[in-house]
Parts: structure tokens; C-alpha cells; sequence
């Protein structure tokens, strides 16, 4: 059977927000591509966590300033196993945080 890649999150946090945007299938999943968009006038200061199931959160971006109108890509291959979850947070809440990848 061929892979199918997804959008597996995408999400626009409320100003000084946290929001999950992704969440572990049943099976599993890889992220592939994870992508952040400032859409506003003014820098914004973003913060990306991974949770394991029923754990703590560990951050890949704590308080990264990203400014007006700029965006971040990266292809991380993170693995999620069920319930793990990948957590965004901005202050501006103009912020766009997408994952695509693969459901297991």
C-alpha cells in the first residue's frame, strides 16, 4: 500500500495561547513537515512542545522571536506515539503553525 501524506495539524493559537496541534493515531504518526507563519505587523514569540502520552512537555522552540511577516520550515521527522502531542503557543495569536506527514 502506497504512504498517503496528510496535513496532520494545523492551528492558529488565540494571543498568549497554547493550542495542540497534533495528536498520535492509534498507530502512530510522523510528522515530515512542520511549518510557522507570522502573519502580522509585529514580531511574535513562538513556543513548540512534544508531549508523550500522560508526560512532560519538552520544547523544541521555547520563546523563539519570529518577526513580522516571516516564517520558519522544517522536514524534523518526529514520531508520535498514541496521545503524544505537539503543543503551539503564541503571543500575538496571529501565528500559523501547519504538520503534514504520515499516519501510521
Amino acid at each position: 500500500m502506497a504512504t498517503a501524506y496528510v496535513v496532520l495539524g494545523n492551528v492558529t493559537p488565540s494571543a498568549a495561547g497554547t493550542s495542540t496541534l497534533v495528536t498520535g493515531s492509534t498507530n502512530g504518526s510522523i510528522v515530515g513537515s512542520f511549518s510557522v507563519c507570522n502573519r502580522s505587523s509585529s514580531s511574535d514569540t513562538v513556543r513548540v512542545s512534544i508531549t508523550k502520552s500522560g508526560g512532560s512537555a519538552y520544547y523544541v522552540y521555547y520563546n523563539l522571536t519570529l518577526p513580522a511577516y516571516s516564517n520558519i520550515s522544517e522536514t524534523p521527522g518526529w514520531t508520535l506515539a498514541t496521545g503524544d502531542t505537539i503543543s503551539v503557543y503564541s503571543t500575538v495569536g496571529s501565528t500559523d503553525f501547519i504538520a503534514t506527514g504520515v499516519t501510521l
